[in-house]
């Protein structure tokens, strides 16, 4: 029989549990909420931290989190179940995805010396493949193509849940092309070795730039290497903007040539 865990915490209407995550924006718990006759959903709590509520570009950038990940209801996209605030915090109560990031594959190919599974790689792209297409085509209750960007594709924000399949999370510096949804372009976000070059320079994003980053976390799968690390963060936006790019099939000859030619096409300049 497992012994019972006690909340460390409550929040407004959950009871809250061991920290999962903490970013420069926000803290991830285990969470529940509970209701009437007997009602219960584990969930994934994000709170934004407390001394960045009086800044207003934090606040604006979390309730766009909200927002864009609200609208998104796909099998391979983490869903959202509530946003609100609490004592002056905002959060984000998040589906609790049971299962371990594309990082912790990573790892143990390169410890163990021995390449990820074609067949694994393959299912974690072609869901990563399908969520990005669906937010990329994503068509409001207006019929407005919002054209989603999520920004920050990285092994980190790929979660392989305990079924067997991918949950992308995090779209909380995602931007569509909406009014209500639109957001300031220019600045450096996410995770640098991942990013596209229009990303790294702060440039406009477009859904192409999520493609580049796809691709990049597919040669890593694929060689069990990342493809654009350097010493430095300045050296690291040189060889994304500059570094000839070789097809993974010569790191990994188990590549297939498809799969060659797919990644070698996304990380087109």
């Amino acid at each position: 029989m497992n012994p019972v865990v006690e909340p460390v915490d409550s929040f407004g209407p959950y009871e809250v549990f061991e920290r999962l995550g903490m970013g420069g924006m926000a803290m991830v718990h285990r969470a529940k909420k509970r209701g009437i006759e007997g009602f219960e959903r584990n969930v994934a709590l994000k709170r934004m931290l407390q001394h960045l509520a009086e800044d207003s570009n934090f606040v604006e950038s979390f309730i766009r989190e909200a927002k864009v990940s609200s609208l998104l209801h796909h099998p391979n996209i983490a869903q959202v179940h509530d946003f609100g605030r609490f004592q002056g915090v905002y959060y984000i109560a998040m589906e609790l995805v049971q299962g371990f990031d594309v990082r912790k594959l990573l790892r143990y190919a390169s410890k163990s010396g021995e390449p990820i599974p074609m067949p694994v790689l393959l299912s974690i792209l072609g869901e990563l493949a399908d969520a990005l297409e669906y937010a990329h085509n994503f068509v409001d209750e207006r019929g407005q193509q919002l054209n989603i960007v999520h920004r920050d594709i990285s092994p980190s924000n790929l979660i392989v849940a305990h079924s067997g399949h991918l949950k992308v999370i995090d779209f909380g510096i995602a931007k569509a092309n909406s009014t209500q949804l639109h957001t300031e372009s220019g600045q450096v976000k996410g995770k640098l070795g991942y990013m596209s070059p229009e990303a790294a320079l702060g440039m406009p994003l477009e859904t192409v730039s999520d493609i580049f980053s796809m691709g990049v976390v597919a040669w890593e799968l694929v060689t069990a290497s990342p493809l654009f690390s350097a010493r430095t963060d300045y050296e690291t936006m040189q060889r994304i903007r500059e570094a000839d790019i070789t097809p993974p099939s010569y790191h990994n000859p188990s590549c297939p040539p498809e799969l060659d030619s797919i990644i070698i096409s996304a990380l087109e300049r």
